[in-house]
């Protein structure tokens, strides 16, 4: 799957970011890798790796522009980069949480494979932490920006009425209507175009903080089923394990059995024998004594 940077249709990216590409191993050997050889492995690891510090600057130009648009009342390009990089951004953890899934459960059975997938499932986990944090933080930001800009149209408001004008699509009504009752018309105008561009941004950032608060619990479960797994196959080898070691002692039981039961019939043949040469000496000297 390729990341290709959306910026040049936008006018260019001024953040520099550079073309990043997830290069797809599977395990039909396209790559002339088998899926056991190392090789292969350590280059989706590799690969994995790459993408998630592609995250991680993603998430740090994403901040970088949510302060810039804290700063700014309305430039419409700058939320225009920053819708643009949270759909790649978006994009790039889809695929990183499909690629580790895919690694993971063929990993299980090798303890150096295993250590590398929960390593960069890890560090995959604190990064989507990391954005969860900043998008969190802007939102806060964003709405406290947007209580400072109401009121200075209606000093007066209470919070319940500024709390619906900030998160209710009806409020900007309430603002309309606290428009025509204020002596500051010039700055009202302005303080409502940027409370509704406000409440526009929080409802977008409230969005992508449910999405990733969904993939971190996808990523938990998928801790969670594979730890299941590796306990489900512990017990199954220790059950086997049992049923051996208790095979073998059965069959050294029965090689005790065996040998005892031959150790029987080689003192009855000897006791046959025994009796049949005390037989013989015994007929000998009757019929010789006769003669």
């Amino acid at each position: 799957m390729a990341y290709n940077s959306q910026y040049g249709a936008n006018g260019g990216n001024p953040y520099g970011q550079q073309e990043y590409e997830m290069h797809n191993y599977n395990n039909n050997n396209n790559n002339g890798y088998s899926q056991d050889d190392m090789g292969a492995f350590f280059a989706e690891i590799d690969d994995i790796k790459n993408a998630i510090a592609q995250f991680d600057d993603n998430i740090a130009r994403i901040e970088s522009l949510h302060n810039r648009s804290l700063n700014e009342i309305e430039d419409e390009w700058n939320q225009k980069q920053i819708d643009a990089l949270t759909a790649r951004t978006s994009q790039i953890s889809g695929s990183l949480k499909s690629k580790i899934k895919t690694l993971e459960a063929r990993s299980q059975t090798d303890s150096t494979k295993k250590l590398q997938v929960e390593a960069v499932k890890k560090t995959f986990m604190d990064s989507i932490q990391n954005y969860q944090s900043v998008e969190a933080t802007y939102a806060r930001k964003y709405r406290q920006r947007a209580e400072r800009q109401y009121r200075i149209v209606k000093p007066d408001a209470t919070d319940e009425e500024v709390r619906a004008v900030i998160e209710d699509d009806s409020g900007s009504q309430i603002f309309s209507q606290a428009l025509l009752n204020s002596n500051r018309r010039g700055e009202a105008r302005t303080a409502l175009t940027e409370v509704q561009n406000r409440h526009k941004d929080i409802q977008k950032m409230e969005r992508t903080l449910g999405e990733l608060v969904q993939l971190f619990k996808d990523m938990e479960e998928l801790v969670e089923i594979q730890g299941n797994d590796v306990v489900a196959v512990d017990n199954t080898t220790k059950r086997v394990e049992q049923e051996v070691y208790k095979g073998v002692d059965e069959t050294r039981v029965a090689v005790k059995h065996a040998r005892a039961a031959r150790r029987k019939k080689w003192i009855c043949l000897g006791i046959v024998v025994l009796i049949c040469i005390i037989l013989a000496l015994v007929l000998g000297l009757v019929f010789g004594l006769r003669h």
